[in-house]
């Protein structure tokens, strides 16, 4: 009995008859949840090289204080337009919020450490703390721009690479560092050292 039973199995283990359906059952499942990742991982990487690009490129006008004509003085919503207008992403001016800020290089202080975006709970930042300084001439700043972006698939294996909010979209954020020229800066003036903060949420509209 257990002879004959051995010899069954061994003869099932060994026949190759039948087709892959089982095989395809299980893998290709998995197959398509790697191949809409990396969809959404193209798409990601895509918009993120371009929001940093954009926001390089509007700095360095900032930086030469070259202001577009009809513009006094570089505030959020002017900065925000001149960034979405260098990118290729759709509804970019809903979608993104900018943060600047003058740095004390002997001090070496940051924005806050949590991002800024269009949907932030006011329970992690409320409105009112985020700050939009315009600077002045000669001047260290530092600006962080958040995008969201929508994904292509809802479910994918980028949650471990950017942030998705609550509602679904990803965040992604490009941040960099700039000196006002000599002869830049805002039209505010240069003695005046108070800061000048900005109510993104009203600057956005």
């Amino acid at each position: 009995m257990t002879k004959t039973l051995r010899n069954r199995l061994r003869r099932f283990r060994k026949n190759e008859d039948g087709n892959s359906s089982i095989e395809f059952i299980f893998w290709f499942p998995f197959f398509l949840y790697v191949a809409y990742s990396g969809m959404d991982l193209g798409l990601q990487s895509f918009h993120h090289a371009d929001l940093e690009r954009s926001l390089d490129m509007t700095i360095r006008e900032v930086r030469l204080n070259r202001l577009p004509e009809g513009e006094d003085e570089w505030d959020h919503a002017l900065l925000k337009k001149m960034i979405c207008d260098e990118a290729l992403i759709t509804n970019c001016s809903e979608n993104l919020a900018l943060e600047m800020k003058s740095i004390d290089p002997r001090v070496g202080n940051q924005l806050d450490p949590t991002p800024y975006c269009v949907d932030t709970p006011e329970t992690i930042r409320k409105p009112d703390e985020v700050v939009f300084e315009q600077g002045t001439s000669n001047e260290l700043m530092i600006i962080r721009a958040c995008l969201e972006v929508s994904p292509v698939f809802g479910l994918s294996m980028l949650s471990g690479i950017a942030k998705q909010d609550n509602d679904g979209q990803w965040e992604l954020q490009a941040t960099t560092v700039f000196v006002h020229e000599p002869f830049g800066g805002s039209s505010a003036d240069p003695d005046d050292s108070s800061d000048t903060t900005v109510d993104v949420a009203d600057a956005s509209n």
